[in-house]
């Protein structure tokens, strides 16, 4: 048992390694070394090897256990002991920092790591402080500090309350103990008490961070209320307020339904028009220190009861029309404009009409008369060489038959079947089935022929956006110009004031042959005239100076005119042809023209680099 124990622990028993500066050494206490030469010999090895003894002479050993001496044996050249670097930690005076030091390592003995260091705080009574073990690092890596550097502390629990912009929210966030106190719910509501927060306090929630160590995460734990902002005012209606600009339904072959084409919505007296719902001035809010944040308050409409409307005797909000017509929605009022219904033609049994609301006509408007409205115009027949004015849309179910003498004027949206010999001006869109022929008609905004014939023929078709035909012009080369951009309504107001222009030259110029001619005659007289011949003379010449003068004041409006055309800019403007453009058409595009030599089948032409330019037909409006 003896020599089991000394193999085991051969440098307690029997040898020791030192280190000495004339070599390394094996140093023997006892030569009872046992019977076991190989154990012994491996213990001598393995001590060898923990000590990292270098260029170790082995068979000197071999050599000392065959023939055992108690003199010191040389095994090895001069070198450094190995010395293992070394973590040493100790707290501070006030047992509250904890300070580490690193010893580095001694020839060849390993440096001290991480684990060394946590050792050592633990030894020390630290193992639970706050670490700085980003520092550790650092220690451990360079050996800069050779001297005790704090790298930790004791910390009591922690926490961070921060309250939201608004002050609708209070948020805590906890931060465990590190060798301290921890965090008790009665601290955070001391803490709330003495900030001022009292509204909405989850003392539960509070509870559970603390004693579920619920650490880093941000909670709400006092809760206000935010305000809530008032509605806006809307308005609901019991008719479609856009139909001023509503166009005719049109089918998947592209032609207008012509029997569909009530378009005067009506209304009796007593039926509901547009309810209102008023603006709501929102909720009081309160914050997390009990003070109220005010609403935004929803916006306000004007209440919407409008000419010939009343309030409702049971709701007030709902506006019902006083009597029968048309709902109008103007000027964010709505309005009942009475309907005038003709139920044959507008002849002499009728008269001409001038009327303050919708006309709604079953006939036809014969030639001679004219039919003014201030709300929708519907024809069920045709319009003859009639005028027909309307400050909204005009609907003719079948078409115009102009005869180079009807005049239709309207603000809003025109639909015909047809256009014959015709003047026709709309502020909105035109919607011609069939055909527009010899005649002079322009808009505001589109016009569109799309029907199984869809063509125009003569005359001149202007519109501010685009055109829309399957053929424009005849092989018979009638003289037809479609012109797309600027204002229709300058255009107008220009062909009428070139009228003005031509008659009143022509007026100065029958003046002065009159007054050359009167001349002549005093000349052949020997330059006697008679009283009544000067006074004739003296009004000639003075009603000519006043056509002069006119004419004068005439060209300067044509030429401001011109300049407005010229100003105008508009962008996307397309004529659009889908089966043929015959020769002698001509397409302007703002003030680029382009004259057709030949036909073209399936083009859209549009205005590029100052010219009009053509390419395939593109399927706009309603083909598409």
């Amino acid at each position: 048992m003896n020599e089991q124990t000394a193999a085991e622990k051969p440098e307690e028993k029997f040898f020791k390694i030192a280190f000495n500066p004339s070599g390394v050494y094996v140093i023997v206490s006892t030569l009872q070394i046992g019977a076991d030469k190989a154990a012994a010999a491996q213990q001598i090895r393995e001590e060898i090897a923990r000590k990292r003894v270098e260029n170790v002479d082995f068979d000197a050993v071999e050599n000392f256990l065959e023939n055992p001496k108690l003199e010191p044996l040389l095994i090895a050249p001069p070198q450094p002991e190995p010395m293992d670097g070394k973590a040493l930690a100790r707290l501070d005076a006030s047992g509250n920092e904890v300070q580490l030091k690193i010893e580095p390592p001694m020839g060849k003995g390993r440096k001290a790591d991480m684990n060394d260091v946590m050792d050592a705080l633990k030894a020390a009574g630290a193992a639970n402080f706050f670490i700085d073990t980003d520092k550790i690092g650092e220690m451990l890596r360079t050996f800069r500090f050779r001297d005790f550097v704090p790298v930790g502390e004791r910390r009591h629990g922690r926490f961070d309350l921060v309250v939201s912009k608004d002050r609708c929210e209070a948020i805590l966030t906890l931060a465990p103990p590190y060798g301290g106190e921890p965090i008790e719910p009665g601290d955070v509501l001391r803490h709330l008490q003495r900030e001022g927060i009292t509204v909405g306090i989850d003392r539960e929630l509070i509870e559970k961070m603390v004693y579920e160590g619920i650490y880093g995460k941000q909670e709400t734990i006092a809760r206000g209320t935010k305000p809530e902002d008032g509605v806006n005012a809307s308005l609901e209606f019991f008719f479609d307020p856009e139909e001023k600009r509503a166009k005719p339904v049109i089918d998947e072959e592209g032609e207008v339904n012509f029997r569909e084409l009530d378009v005067i919505t009506s209304v009796t007296k007593g039926q509901p028009l547009v309810r209102k719902t008023p603006a709501t001035p929102g909720v009081v809010g309160r914050t997390v220190f009990g003070e109220e944040t005010l609403p935004k308050a929803g916006k306000d409409l004007p209440f919407p009861g409008g000419l010939n409307t009343t309030v409702s005797s049971t709701d007030p909000n709902l506006v019902v029309a006083a009597v029968d017509g048309q709902p109008k929605f103007r000027n964010n009022k709505v309005h009942v404009i009475p309907v005038l219904e003709v139920h044959g033609d507008v002849d002499f049994s009728v008269g001409n009409i001038d009327f303050s609301g919708s006309v709604n006509i079953r006939g036809s408007v014969l030639s001679g008369f004219s039919v003014k409205s201030l709300g929708d115009i519907q024809i069920g027949g045709c319009v003859e060489a009639a005028k027909v004015e309307s400050s909204g849309n005009v609907f003719v179910r079948q078409g115009v038959v102009g005869q180079e003498k009807a005049i239709v004027i309207c603000k809003g949206n025109f639909t015909a079947k047809f256009v014959d010999k015709a003047t026709v001006f709309s502020e909105g869109n035109v919607y011609v089935d069939e055909s527009i022929m010899y005649s002079s008609v322009s808009c505001a905004g589109e016009l569109t022929l799309t029907g199984k014939k869809g063509y125009i023929i003569g005359g001149v078709v202007r519109a501010s956006k685009s055109v829309q035909a399957r053929q424009i012009g005849t092989h018979v080369q009638v003289p037809t110009t479609i012109e797309v951009g600027g204002s229709p309504s300058l255009r107008r107001e220009l062909d009428e004031l070139e009228n003005e222009i031509r008659d009143t030259e022509e007026k100065a110029d029958a003046y002065a042959k009159s007054l050359q001619t009167a001349e002549r005659s005093r000349q052949k007289a020997g330059g006697r005239q008679t009283e009544e011949q000067t006074e004739r003379a003296l009004i000639l010449s003075r009603d000519r100076f006043s056509l002069l003068a006119k004419l004068r004041s005439f060209k300067e409006k044509k030429e401001d005119l011109e300049e407005k055309l010229s100003r105008l800019k508009s962008t996307n403007l397309k004529v659009h042809v889908k089966n043929k453009v015959m020769p002698g058409v001509k397409i302007i595009i703002k003030n680029s023209r382009w004259v057709a030599e030949d036909e073209l089948d399936f083009a859209t032409f549009y205005e590029y680099d100052g010219e009009v330019q053509f390419r395939p037909y593109e399927l706009a409006g309603r083909d598409k």
